[in-house]
């Protein structure tokens, strides 16, 4: 997106051929193209975005059901006191990965915080709108970046438990 600036007279980023060209590729968006299959075109979709969405929940399931059924399993083996040792340092750790995003989460409000309290004297419109849009983007990324870890971080401890579970499996 070009940024322009200038007085309504002015000719400063105006090209008669933007809109046309605009229309052209909302056009070539909204139609089936063959160089991309799994693209689907723009009445779809919302259909191909719950599709994802969809596949992904299917796979979480098949491995929660796989991971259950080894846990199953190994119950005697998890009961050994080496093994409970290992779990309580697992736990112990995930608690510290926890605290440490919470930290982030809590730095990233407050200086949100400071930034959004601060007085600011604008003479127009649109540089008002233009810090309060800013102010929602920062929001924004704080909020993507905090459920992004925390996902990651899940993720993380379901591999570690897989691979733990697998040793278990295997005599030593």
């Amino acid at each position: 997106m070009r940024n322009t600036r200038g007085l309504m007279m002015d000719a400063v980023g105006a090209r008669p051929e933007d809109l046309p060209r605009a229309q052209w590729h909302l056009v070539q968006t909204a139609l089936p193209h063959p160089e991309h299959p799994k693209r689907a075109p723009l009445p779809l979709m919302p259909a191909a975005r719950a599709l994802s969405v969809q596949s992904l929940m299917t796979h979480l399931a098949t491995r929660q059901s796989a991971r259950a059924m080894q846990a199953v399993a190994l119950l005697p083996a998890l009961l050994d006191p080496r093994t409970a040792a290992e779990g309580l340092s697992f736990a112990t750790a995930l608690w510290q990965q926890w605290q440490s995003l919470q930290a982030q989460w809590l730095e990233g409000v407050s200086e949100l915080a400071e930034e959004m309290g601060e007085i600011r004297h604008v003479n127009t419109v649109s540089k008002f709108a233009d810090q309060e849009a800013d102010l929602m983007q920062q929001s924004m990324a704080l909020v993507t970046a905090q459920a992004t870890a925390t996902i990651r971080l899940v993720e993380n401890l379901q591999v570690n438990v897989d691979w733990w579970l697998s040793q278990r499996a295997t005599p030593a």
